[in-house]
């Protein structure tokens, strides 16, 4: 079957295969990316409300996801502070955590 192919370009010691190869994995991940991103960012009414067909007065899920909980009230400064210096001392307990143990000093002769 490939034969053919053999004889005009591996026989001949060309770099064609090598582009061939290129372009096909080209191919494959350009079609791959355009069917995953409208597979994953429909363009149906759904997602466009206020299309013909759509619900205009119902909130897309984008919509609700970035909208905070109505029990969630806007935070003072001095609590937003006292949370960095938390995650602070969080991030250095990590790090200590990770750091390697220190060389022992070596002994005296």
């Amino acid at each position: 079957m490939f034969g053919w192919y053999r004889r005009a370009f591996i026989d001949t010691g060309s770099s064609a295969p090598l582009t061939h190869v290129m372009a096909g994995v080209w191919a494959m991940a350009f079609g791959m990316e355009h069917y995953f991103h409208h597979k994953y960012h429909s363009h149906s009414e759904a997602a466009h409300p206020a299309t013909e067909g759509g619900d205009a007065a119902a909130p897309s899920a984008a919509a609700a996801a970035a909208k905070p909980a109505d029990d969630e009230k806007p935070r003072t400064m001095e609590e937003l502070k006292k949370e960095v210096e938390e995650l602070r001392g969080d991030v250095a307990a990590m790090k200590k955590a990770v750091a390697p143990p220190a060389p022992a000093p070596a002994a005296a002769k």
